[in-house]
């Protein structure tokens, strides 16, 4: 029988399984009611392969036991990047969060971690542990005991709005089911669900198929959800499936709708694709051979907005649907994406604009009422303090900001928390929830073996989640994202609860506070939130006195 050496660490932390662990032990926490409070069990096996069962004790009902598996990544990260990464170079990355199952596996001369989710509900504040035990044949081979504090106090509701695309072709390809068929469906709303538990609260809907990551003059298939009908009388909509949609979407708690873009990526020239029944068959009527200004396209567009807006406020969504014309428009762009953006405006009147841009002149010039900026190229508009403000990261933010490649350290994901709030920034943006496919969408890929779209995107920008085989797998960097997003809001309970003024005078001296930079460590993310936390219990402990 081997040996077992363990160290409880925080979820921060990234364990590799060749290199010595030099986390530092983290052997309590705390966390509001409302909360999940994440940690992890590292642990090394002397000895030959074996199996262990895993024991976990403790008064809480919400305490899960996932094992973090390796995700292999060739392109982790740019060239143009600065020091703080974990590594550089190709290698195995601690990143799927893969439910426990009866046993674990125990490589020799391996470390290796266990992740540990506490999901608090409506107990009681108070101490909990939570003690998980390795068994081998058995025999106890090692045991920790992480102690747990409920605090008094709920977290508020995320107020952000956050999306993060869900790419319903990648579904269909992965589970190899028809789109639209009822197994399609409810793998859709599995998604949406945890999607939708990790912070999401707008979802990406493709009215037509969504022109992005698209080659040109190529297709991704089609999961439009209105049908459309050319008749000699005008143009006919049909309304059941996008209905469906918006019941699934209550169902999973999403409150927005983001509207597929309605012209294509990186410049608006062409319409999206659109298929549609005419002369007794479906077909495609528009794509990248239509003109995005030509007369067929924009009459259409104006038989179909005022029909699809009539239908949204019938079913109550009105200024909840934000609508694109087009993903990251370049200034040579401007003068006719204008011309879109008025077009589009007049046609759906009621409903927010929004669209992912860069350059401040966009905004300047009234195109959206929504700008959706990198983080390393928002500073111009927080200077003009401008409102409904969002931000995004991609493959693209590699330098100095925060982000979630795997070759990233954990608090490089997490510290965007504290920047959302201090920018008062009303939305986040990522593409990539579960983008399967390498750039332009030339070919699927299994994302257990190929993270980087084709050596396009660093590992870890192209999705968050693994297609498990009833549905999602989370990975470190979704749980991460989730923590950031909690952060944010104990900050908010803490203005609240104290005033702005105070919760900025706890951070006032923190470094990553702004976009421009990240933490460098996770003792310091941990640091400001300790801070928060005690700020809130002192102003909740005076009001009971």
């Amino acid at each position: 029988m081997g040996k077992m050496r363990t160290r409880l660490i925080g979820s921060m932390e990234k364990v590799f399984p060749t290199e010595e662990l030099l986390a530092p032990r983290m052997r309590e926490g705390e966390a509001f009611l409302g909360e999940c409070f994440q940690f992890q069990l590292a642990y090394f096996w002397e000895g030959a392969p074996e199996w262990a069962q895993i024991e976990v004790l403790s008064a809480l009902e919400g305490v899960s036991v996932r094992t973090v598996e390796l995700e292999p990544a060739e392109y982790v990260c740019p060239m143009d990047r600065d020091e703080n990464y974990l590594c550089t170079g190709a290698g195995l990355f601690p990143d799927i969060l893969k439910p426990l199952e009866e046993s674990v596996r125990l490589y020799g001369g391996q470390w290796r971690a266990l992740w540990v989710s506490i999901h608090t509900g409506d107990e009681e504040p108070g101490e909990y542990p939570v003690t998980l035990r390795f068994c081998v044949r058995g025999e106890t081979v090692a045991e920790e005991t992480f102690g747990f504090l409920l605090l008094p106090g709920r977290l508020p509701e995320q107020k952000l709005l956050f999306t993060q695309w869900l790419h319903t072709d990648c579904i269909a390809q992965q589970y190899q089911t028809e789109v639209f068929s009822e197994r399609w469906w409810e793998l859709v709303e599995g998604y949406v669900r945890f999607a939708a538990e990790h912070g999401v609260n707008m979802l990406l809907t493709p009215l037509f198929t969504p022109p992005l990551d698209t080659l040109p003059g190529t297709e991704r298939p089609t999961v439009q959800l209105v049908d459309v009908e050319a008749g000699k009388d005008g143009w006919h909509f049909g309304f059941e499936r996008l209905a469906r949609w918006i019941a699934m979407c209550r169902r999973c708690k999403i409150r927005c709708l983001e509207a597929s873009h309605l012209f294509t990526q990186w410049g608006a020239a062409h319409a999206p694709k659109v298929m549609a029944k005419a002369d007794g068959e479906v077909r495609r009527i528009f794509g990248w051979e239509t003109d995005a200004d030509g007369e067929a396209y924009t009459g259409f567009l104006e038989a179909f907005l005022p029909a699809l807006t009539a239908f949204l406020r019938s079913e109550g969504w009105e200024g909840k649907v934000y609508f694109h014309v087009s993903d990251e428009p370049g200034r040579e762009h401007l003068e006719h994406y204008g011309r879109l953006a008025e077009r589009i405006r007049a046609l759906t009147e009621g409903f927010p604009k929004m669209d992912a841009i860069s350059d401040y002149e966009f905004y300047e010039k009234g195109m959206m009422e929504v700008p959706v900026c990198a983080t390393n190229r928002i500073a111009p508009f927080l200077e003009h303090g401008t409102p409904h403000l969002w931000a995004y990261y991609c493959c693209s933010q590699a330098k100095g900001v925060s982000n979630r490649f795997l070759a990233m350290p954990g608090a490089r994901n997490r510290c965007i928390g504290l920047q959302l709030y201090d920018a008062r920034i009303e939305g986040f943006l990522h593409w990539g929830y579960n983008f399967w496919m390498t750039q332009f969408a030339t070919r699927t890929v299994d994302p257990f073996r190929e993270s980087d779209a084709g050596g396009a995107f660093p590992a870890g920008d192209a999705f968050s989640v693994y297609p498990g085989r009833e549905g999602p797998i989370a990975s470190v960097g979704l749980e991460l994202f989730l923590e950031a997003l909690q952060d944010l809001r104990a900050l908010c309970l803490a203005e609240t609860l104290a005033g702005r003024e105070q919760v900025e005078a706890l951070y006032a001296q923190v470094p990553y506070r702004d976009f421009a930079c990240s933490a460098g460590s996770a003792a310091e993310v941990l640091a400001v939130r300790e801070r928060v936390n005690r700020l809130i219990l002192q102003k909740l402990a005076s009001k009971t006195q």
